[in-house]
């Protein structure tokens, strides 16, 4: 895909750094009107869409390419003006310390593993397996169906018939699938973050907590995955024994972020324009 030479940002009254926090759901946000990364995705999803329905000739490919190995030079016209390189000659970095780099990576590695160990991360990593795994014992009776070329997605139970009882299920079913990964993944982020802020207090001073608004994140997905599994548990009674024990590992989880990150309810997100 090749954008236009006065391509420029999309204009509106976006909000700055809106997308920070978000759970990567944009069908369901209620800001997309107001959020940049949003706006140019769907530009950029138009232009393939063009280049999909475009038959290119050997002249469009032929530009295509010559648009390439322009910008590569203009890359290496710009980093040499900054830093001229001799021909074979890479003693410019000889001053970067490969231990300093190797470190880094170390204690980035190492914190981690520490978040990962954390007992809300290991029952979060529980959380998420036990989804996958309910959902896919109950796939002959809980029948999900998904149309790649309309992006329906419909969920179906012996006896319920009611469209706006099947909505809901499929709602339902839509929301555990979408966090039931995204509530480890941002778990460890939190622990990974207040790590960070703990050892560089100065670094993050005057900045939002990332490990806040991790937490704030997970938490979110909680709320919405206890809502989600209590509508089945209320509708799919032959399933309820093997629901609750899912949603009381969901309440323990929520309890425990809320004590381990106390100030993440109030982070402020998305922030106030």
């Amino acid at each position: 895909m090749r954008f236009d030479d006065d391509h420029s940002f999309p204009e509106g009254d976006y909000i700055p750094g809106i997308y920070n926090y978000c759970n990567r759901w944009c069908e369901r946000c209620l800001y997309t009107n107001r959020c940049m990364t949003f706006e140019m995705e769907k530009e950029i999803k138009l232009e393939i869409e063009k280049e999909k329905r475009r038959e290119k000739s050997m002249e469009e490919n032929k530009d295509f390419w010559d648009q390439v190995n322009k910008t590569i030079e203009e890359a290496a016209e710009l980093i040499d003006e900054e830093i001229p390189l001799v021909k074979n000659d890479g003693s410019y970095f000889d001053d970067w310390d490969d231990e300093d780099v190797e470190e880094a990576m170390k204690e980035h590695k190492e914190k981690h593993e520490k978040a990962e160990n954390q007992k809300i991360s290991k029952v979060a990593l529980k959380y998420e397996n036990a989804a996958h795994k309910w959902l896919e014992d109950k796939k002959d009776i809980l029948k999900q169906d998904y149309d790649p070329d309309t992006k329906d997605f419909n969920v179906s139970y012996p006896g319920i018939t009611d469209e706006k009882e099947l909505k809901q299920l499929t709602d339902s079913v839509d929301v555990i699938l979408w966090y039931h990964i995204q509530i480890w993944i941002k778990t460890v982020r939190a622990y990974s973050s207040s790590y960070e802020e703990k050892e560089n207090p100065k670094m993050f001073k005057g900045f939002p907590k990332d490990s806040d608004g991790s937490a704030l994140v997970v938490l979110k997905g909680i709320d919405s995955s206890i809502g989600a599994w209590n509508y089945l548990n209320k509708k799919l009674i032959p399933e309820t024994e093997t629901i609750k024990p899912i949603i009381r590992m969901l309440l323990w989880m929520r309890m425990e972020v809320e004590k381990e990150f106390p100030k993440a309810r109030g982070f402020v997100w998305p922030p106030k324009a």
